[in-house]
This record gives C-alpha cells, sequence and structure tokens, in this order.
C-alpha cells in the first residue's frame, strides 16, 4: 500500500516539530551549592550535572558586567532545575546573608532555576565558569577585608552598620550596639571603625552576638568581645589576633598560655574532674607532680587559677578512738556481766548472759567508765582486746586490726599428687571505720567490726575452721560521742585433763589417777568508737583532751 506523497510531508513535519520540542525541554540538574570563606569576601559554587547555562534577571547585563558594588544580584538558570532539597540556604559568611532560590514564572515545563544572592552590605559581584561547564563560580568581595582594617575609617569618628548592628567611634572611645549581628561582620566593623588591624583565624566559627558597649577604649572592647565568645585575643605590634580558644593548631596555640597548677590536698584527677566538663581539652594531668597543666588562653588561665584555689583546700581530719572489750562469764562460775548507760537522749546497753545485740550512740562516756572497767579486768570478768587511736581523711577508711596470724599446716591436691604448705590465717579484732563530716559538727560513721578466731581444723581437709563474729552499721553522732555496738556473743567448749604424776601416766591402771572436765565459755566483745574532728593543726579542738591522749601515748 502507497502513502500519499501530501500525508508523508505532514506526518515528517510532525516529526521533526516533535524533535525540536524535545530538545527544547533538555534539562540539567542543580545538585549541590557550597559556600566557602576567603579572606576577603566569599566564593560560591553552584554545581550540575550536565552543562548549566545562565543569565541575569531581565537580561541585565550591565547589572553584571558594568561594575560598582551591590546589595543583591539575581540570575537565572534556564536549564535547569533544582535538587539541592531547600529554597533557602542561610551562608551567614561576610558579606553573604543568604541565598534564595524560586522557579521564575516564565519557566516552562518547571525548567528554570531563579538564585538571588544577597549581601549583608552592597559588594561586588564575579561569574565565572569552570572548564567543564558544569558549574558557576560566583564571588563576593567585600569592600573592607574581615581579617585585617582597610584604609577607609577615621579616627575622629564614624558609623558602620550592617546586620543589626551600630558601631561608631567618638573622643577615641567606641560604642557598641548589636542584636543579634554576625561576630565576623562585628568584628570587621571594629576593625574599619577603630582603625584596628586585626586577624581572625579560619577556626572562628561565625555566631549571632548581641552586646551593648558605651564608650569603652579599643582594646578593652575587643577583649570584651573576644571573651563573651570564648575566643582567644592578643596584641602584638599593634595587631590585634583572634582565634578559637582552643589550642588545635600552631596559630591558636601561640595564643594560648600554659600553666601548671600543683595540688596540695587533692588528687590532680580529682582536681579537674571538678571544673565544668567543656574544659576538658584545656587539662592534662601529671600525676608525678600530682598537678593539672592547662593551656588556655590568658584570659581563661586566670579564672582556672581560681577555681582550683576553691576546690583545692585541706580536707577534714578526723581522730578515731576504739575500744574493744571483750567480756566472759563460765558456767562453773554463773556469773554474767552487764553493762548500761543512761542520758537525757538515749539508751543504749548490751548483756552477755542474754547475747542481746544492741548498738547506738551514749553521748560522752561516764567520768568513772575507766575506773570500772579496770576493775572488771583485774576480777577477770573483762579483758581490754584493742585500744588504738588513729586519724583518717574525711571519707577515707581507717582498719585496726589487733590479733595474731596463725600458721598451719595444710595438704593440697595438685596434679594428682598431695603436697604440704603452710598457710597463714589472721584471727584477732578486725575494725574498719569510715567517718565524713560536712562540718557542721555532725559526724556519719560507718562501723564494720570482726572478730576471729580458729576454733577447728576439718578432718577431711585440714583447713582451718574460723569462728567469726561480724557486724556492719551506719550512724550519725555528734563531734565527741561514742557509739557503742554489742551482741558480738560466741560460745565455745573448752576440756580439761588432769592427772596425777606418774601414776597418772600408767595404761589402764592409771585411769583412776585421771580426770576429764569440759566446761562453756560464752563471750561477748563490745566495741567503743569515739570519732573527733581535728582541727587544721591536726590536733584535738579541746586542749584538755588533747593532753590526756598525748599523756596517755607516752
Amino acid at each position: 500500500m502507497r502513502t500519499h506523497p501530501a500525508l508523508a510531508l505532514i506526518a515528517a513535519m510532525t516529526a521533526l516539530a516533535s524533535a525540536c520540542h524535545a530538545q527544547t525541554a533538555a534539562f540539567c540538574n542543580i545538585q549541590s551549592i557550597d559556600a566557602q570563606q576567603l579572606s576577603n569576601g566569599v566564593q560560591i559554587s553552584i554545581k550540575a550535572d550536565g552543562v548549566l547555562d545562565w543569565m541575569p534577571e531581565n537580561n541585565d547585563w550591565g547589572m553584571i558586567y558594568g561594575g560598582g558594588a551591590r546589595q543583591k544580584v539575581s540570575i537565572v538558570f534556564t536549564n535547569a532545575k533544582s535538587q539541592v532539597g531547600k529554597t533557602f540556604i542561610d551562608i551567614s559568611k561576610y558579606p553573604v546573608s543568604y541565598l534564595q532560590l524560586a522557579v521564575p514564572q516564565s519557566a516552562k515545563e518547571g525548567v528554570g532555576v531563579n538564585l538571588v544572592v544577597a549581601m549583608y552590605e552592597p559588594a561586588s559581584i564575579r561569574f565565572a565558569k569552570s572548564t567543564d561547564q558544569q558549574s558557576v563560580i560566583i564571588t563576593v568581595n567585600s569592600e573592607r577585608n574581615t581579617a585585617t582594617r582597610t584604609a577607609t575609617g577615621s579616627a575622629g569618628g564614624g558609623t558602620a552598620a550592617a546586620g543589626g548592628m551600630d558601631v561608631q567611634m567618638k573622643g577615641g572611645l567606641l560604642s557598641i550596639d548589636a542584636t543579634k549581628a554576625k561576630l565576623l561582620a562585628l568584628l570587621a566593623a571594629v576593625s574599619q571603625t577603630a582603625r584596628a588591624d586585626m586577624v581572625i583565624d579560619d577556626s572562628v566559627k561565625d555566631r549571632d552576638v548581641s552586646m551593648s558597649l558605651d564608650g569603652m577604649a579599643v582594646d578593652d572592647a575587643v577583649t570584651g568581645i573576644a571573651a563573651s565568645c570564648g575566643l582567644a585575643a592578643s596584641k602584638k605590634d599593634g595587631i590585634w589576633t583572634i582565634c578559637d580558644g582552643t589550642p588545635v593548631d600552631l596559630a591558636t596555640y601561640r595564643l594560648s598560655g600554659t600553666e601548671s597548677y600543683r595540688m596540695k590536698y587533692i588528687k590532680a584527677q580529682t582536681a579537674s574532674g571538678l571544673l565544668p566538663t567543656f574544659l576538658y581539652s584545656f587539662l592534662h594531668v601529671n600525676e608525678a607532680q600530682n598537678a593539672v597543666v592547662v593551656t588556655a588562653p590568658g584570659q581563661m588561665l586566670d579564672k582556672i587559677r581560681s577555681d582550683f584555689g576553691k576546690v583545692d583546700v585541706a580536707p577534714p581530719q578526723i581522730m578515731i578512738e576504739a575500744l574493744a572489750v571483750e567480756v566472759a562469764s563460765t558456767s562453773d562460775l554463773t556469773a554474767s556481766l552487764a553493762t548500761a548507760f543512761q542520758n537525757d537522749r538515749m539508751t543504749a546497753g548490751t548483756n552477755s548472759a542474754t547475747g542481746d545485740i544492741t548498738y547506738s550512740t551514749i553521748g560522752t562516756l561516764p567520768t568513772d567508765f575507766q575506773a570500772a572497767l579496770k576493775a572488771l579486768v583485774s576480777e577477770g570478768k573483762a579483758k581490754v582486746r584493742a585500744n588504738p587511736r588513729m586519724a583518717a581523711v574525711n571519707g577515707q577508711a581507717a582498719d585496726i586490726f589487733i590479733g595474731q596470724t596463725k600458721f598451719i599446716k595444710v595438704e593440697v591436691t595438685s596434679y594428682g599428687g598431695k603436697q604440704e604448705r603452710i598457710q597463714g590465717v589472721d584471727v584477732g579484732v578486725k575494725l574498719e571505720v569510715r567517718p565524713w563530716t560536712g562540718g557542721n559538727g555532725e559526724i556519719t560513721v560507718t562501723l564494720k567490726p570482726e572478730v576471729s578466731n580458729i576454733s577447728e581444723q576439718e578432718r577431711e581437709t585440714g583447713l582451718p575452721v574460723l569462728s567469726t563474729r561480724r557486724a556492719e552499721t551506719t550512724v550519725r553522732v555528734k563531734d565527741g560521742e561514742t557509739i557503742m555496738i554489742g551482741g558480738l556473743v560466741q560460745k565455745q567448749e573448752y576440756q580439761t585433763r588432769t592427772k596425777v604424776p606418774i601414776l597418772g601416766d600408767i595404761p589402764i591402771l592409771g585411769i583412776p589417777f585421771r580426770s576429764k572436765k569440759t566446761s562453756t565459755v560464752d563471750s561477748e566483745l563490745v566495741i567503743f568508737v569515739t570519732p573527733r574532728v581535728l582541727t587544721d593543726r591536726g590536733r584535738l579542738k579541746d586542749e584538755a583532751e588533747e593532753a590526756k591522749v598525748r599523756r596517755l601515748l607516752k
């Protein structure tokens, strides 16, 4: 079947029109927009995945190439769509304030991107394309350098206003009124208005600042601005250098100082942990010298030195006087010892006959306590097991052990064979005391008394069987009051053998000349603990009591 020539021509023209329409609809995608701070401006890079075409809005090429400074510039990417994901981009890098993206009304099928570049103040703009034609580079140059003062401005006066700030110089004094102004723009305004040479390190991050300074010296104003933003500021040869406070490179390190603070009363590791956590990057512990080494701007060193002086104070010392008394009653004597004390606040007591466990504060001991105790000891009804005195730093433990280390021979199985070895066992009185005070005349004490001895040895293993009496309590008392712990009762049986010499050694016939007696002994340990807060010189507050203790120690 043959097609009519006229119909073939119409089909060819339709195909050509469709091809032309498809060609005009071709576009690329803007994938990223990056801004980089320069010493005197900002460089903005717009990158696409294809050849990027652009023109000024309304074909105003005179705006682009006519020269002069402008505060806002608008261009159109005629063959692009935006994949940046947002229409407003906050640059906040002086002198560029923000970028705004939009689709122009004349765009066909959504192809076209309108880019507005807004500045804090008028600036010159240059446009360039990359060699692959897929990027457009916009360079915005400020009329003043963000790092150093330009030649503009006068010593006698002047005003620089941008981004919600007003900087004036009158009579050699600087006045600043800023509300949420950009830091870099503010420093640049100060540099220009006050004719102060200023270099700002790249480590300084731009941020919003609000302040009001009226009639201050330029040096004081610059130092105050840096201190309020946590920056290091140093002036040398008439040039101010400002950088981030944390020394992370050579430039910031040169503006920092290093000091070593030796701790007198607390550990350096503890002292460094008492300061705010954001200071950790400035602090380093020297354990060998018990010092904290600080590398920070000079303004911070003075504050850190003052803070260390407040935390490095001598902790209180507490003297612990302990008295461990063991009382016993035997079934042969059928005697018992009871102790009780009464004051206007509370009562505490122990009874070895019943084995009641009691502990409490008893105030100060009675004046005749020592005399009564000596009488019981002389009668054999009591035995003083320990009476130590020691000082402990506030919150630290004081351990007391009065006893013996007994050695026994034990057999152990190792690698299929039996071996004998000598093993030491501590038996006696152990007392752990941990006192602490808040300086209010009261002392909180944690007590852990323990009395142990070897009762027997197991026949199979040969290991010792320890008979242990242990208690634990935490009480709060006033300075100089006594704590009593009782009820540590133990029952033991003893066998006593007697015989007539020579006759008692004869087998069988010597039985009438030998005798065996079994007795039971109940013993109880009573512990009196008296904590006292010492002065800074390590002495008791009561001079008479101090003299008494010293006489007992001689």
